[in-house]
């Protein structure tokens, strides 16, 4: 393992001082050597740069102010992390694993993250999870074939995810959850051919999807409220592209043809999407179509409420481009361009 050093020396001409100096430090890591060692090895501010290859481990971050930095997320050529005998992360169940840590003894988030650069695949669990954690930077990577979720949040706050794809992971490619201060961001990236969802947006408040591509799941964006304490309520889901999300998904109930779902959201706001082809795959899916706005109360949840679906292009959907069961309160529907709705009356 190689170790650079990185100064940066910061003067002000014309004034008698001794230019400040402070030091942060750039830690290789080759194939066949330690990721976690590296980790342990590092203080707030490094960057351990992790070169092209293949490196069979998990990994565990409990400090502050760390950047794990990767070399693409070529099979060939990046910087690919699998299950191996690491037991680091849920046992070795996950790739990497960011967690809250203790400071004097008190349990502490940990603070300023940031992971970009990695191909993870195919582990048990979930490919990067971040618990307990405080604007975690998630950016540029690309997790495929992990058994639950490909990238996830829990009780988190100021989770960016940007610039990723996650594809083929059997739950969810993208998840937020008991997240009531969320703030999270997940902006500029794909979801595809996942399994239940693209985007798994479960009891959390104040979040923004943007921008993102979502297709070949069994259900594109879920905003879902259930019985924890935290309601899933205040997203805003914008300007994404929802497409074929036409996968089925066995379980009670089956799901299949949804675009975007909001199963009991509140306060949340849809608009300037666009939604192409939403259809099941097969009969018995209840929440199948483009935007479909209904009640958790059969999970525990709540009745959707002053929910805003605006101004987006949703067609080709079926049974129908904008579905609402008629449950809650203060909902609006307005100036959406589509062929179906149901009930009649909400499409422009």
């Amino acid at each position: 393992m190689r170790r650079h050093f990185l100064s940066l020396a910061i003067g002000v001409a014309g004034l008698l001082a001794v230019p400040a100096t402070s030091f942060a430090d750039v830690i290789d890591v080759f194939p066949g050597e330690s990721i976690q060692h590296a980790v342990n090895r590092a203080h707030r501010g490094d960057v351990i740069k992790v070169h092209d290859g293949n490196y069979r481990q998990s990994v565990a971050i409990r400090k502050n102010g760390l950047t794990l930095k990767g070399s693409g997320t070529d099979l060939e050529n990046g910087s690919v992390l699998r299950p191996g005998h690491s037991k680091r992360c849920g046992g070795g169940q996950a790739g990497i694993c960011i967690r809250a840590h203790k400071n004097h003894g008190n349990k502490v988030r940990t603070n300023k993250t940031v992971v970009k650069g990695f191909l993870v695949k195919g582990f048990e669990g979930i490919g990067l999870i971040t618990e307990g954690g405080k604007h975690t930077t998630i950016a540029h990577n690309k997790f495929a074939g992990d058994g639950e979720y490909g990238t996830a949040a829990f009780s988190s706050i100021g989770t960016k995810f940007t610039h990723n794809l996650s594809n083929g992971n059997d739950e969810a490619g993208f998840y937020v959850g008991d997240s009531p201060h969320a703030n999270a961001v997940l902006r500029h990236n794909k979801a595809r051919g996942n399994g239940s969802f693209g985007f798994f947006l479960r009891d959390s408040a104040h979040g923004v999807a943007q921008n993102n591509t979502v297709v070949h799941n069994c259900l594109g964006i879920g905003v879902l409220n259930t019985s924890a304490p935290t309601n899933a309520k205040k997203w805003l889901i914008k300007g994404n592209q929802v497409n074929k999300n036409n996968k089925f998904c066995k379980g009670n109930p089956p799901v299949s043809g949804t675009g975007i779902g909001l199963l009991g959201a509140r306060r949340t706001e849809v608009r300037h999407n666009r939604l192409r082809n939403n259809k099941p795959s097969k009969p018995g899916a209840p929440f199948a179509g483009g935007i479909v706005v209904i009640s958790s109360k059969s999970f525990g949840g709540t009745d959707p409420a002053r929910d805003t679906i605006s101004n987006n292009s949703a067609l080709g959907n079926r049974p129908a481009d904008i579905r609402w069961d008629g449950s809650g309160f203060g909902n609006h529907f307005e100036n959406n361009n589509c062929n179906l709705s149901q009930p009649s009356g909400l499409c422009s």
